[in-house]
């Protein structure tokens, strides 16, 4: 393959391998914004069932191509923070928007970060856009989640995001909780993230769900707590359904105990 490209232009160099990571992630967008280079397209080699890419530590990497994440992690924040949260996000969407996110890494490596503004270019739009989905879906479940005492005694909060955000929410949530344990679980993806004792954890399958202390992952008890303490903290004066089924969509009202738990 030949060298980097020239100052004003972006030079094509075959097919990448991506591992599906979002470790790998970032070692391909700072090979394009380092080299000045994109792919002509991106072969995804997909890790193994039950390997788990998470945002809380160094995982092991499948693809040759993703040999330094961190360093590139520090790399990309170092040139933008803003090209470094939708790397992120792009990844969290679970959408393949990989080749878009590397030309612009490339381009952005050309004629710097100030690329990031041109919203005028179809391709940095189609990014943003997700990026932004995925910002109003960690909103929305931080508003959303709702925690009860697990079947391993931490307090575990079960969710079906659309997208790839639960890790997303364990920085949230250690602030409110403080040093109490807790866990929340994706059960779509089948991925958990706990901490506990001050210690962040993952799980994935099977290891996952066994937070869970039942279907519904809440007792009788608790969810007649959650139905008296709505039904005293509400004003039925500023009741708007049409609203609620916006902010808070049919799909998770199952993790909502006050509204019965009823999806």
């Amino acid at each position: 393959m030949s060298g980097a490209a020239g100052p004003r232009e972006t030079q094509a160099r075959g097919t990448w391998s991506y591992d599906g990571s979002l470790e790998g992630l970032f070692a391909l967008a700072a090979r394009a914004l380092s080299e000045r280079t994109a792919p002509e397209a991106v072969a995804n080699a997909l890790a193994s069932e039950g390997e788990l890419f998470a945002l809380l530590g160094p995982s092991p990497l499948v693809s040759e191509t993703a040999s330094d994440p961190q360093a590139a992690g520090a790399l990309i924040r170092a040139f933008s923070g803003e090209l470094f949260d939708m790397i992120i996000r792009i990844w969290m969407s679970e959408e393949a928007l990989e080749l878009p996110l590397f030309r612009i890494c490339s381009e952005a490596g050309i004629h710097g970060a100030e690329l990031l503004a041109d919203h005028g270019r179809a391709d940095l739009r189609a990014l943003s856009k997700a990026a932004r989905r995925v910002d109003c879906e960690i909103h929305r479940l931080v508003g959303l989640a709702r925690f009860s005492p697990g079947a391993s005694g931490i307090f575990v909060a079960p969710i079906e995001p659309d997208y790839n955000i639960a890790a997303a929410l364990v920085p949230r949530f250690s602030r409110r909780f403080g040093p109490e344990d807790f866990a929340i679980v994706d059960t779509r993806r089948r991925l958990a993230f706990a901490r506990r004792g001050g210690r962040y954890e993952s799980d994935s399958g099977d290891a996952a769900l066994a937070y869970l202390p039942g279907p519904s992952g809440r007792t009788d008890g608790e969810t007649e707590l959650w139905k008296r303490y709505f039904e005293a903290t509400e004003n039925p004066a500023r009741r708007n359904p049409e609203l609620q089924r916006r902010l808070m969509p049919r799909r998770y009202w199952r993790y909502l105990p006050e509204l019965g738990g009823n999806g």
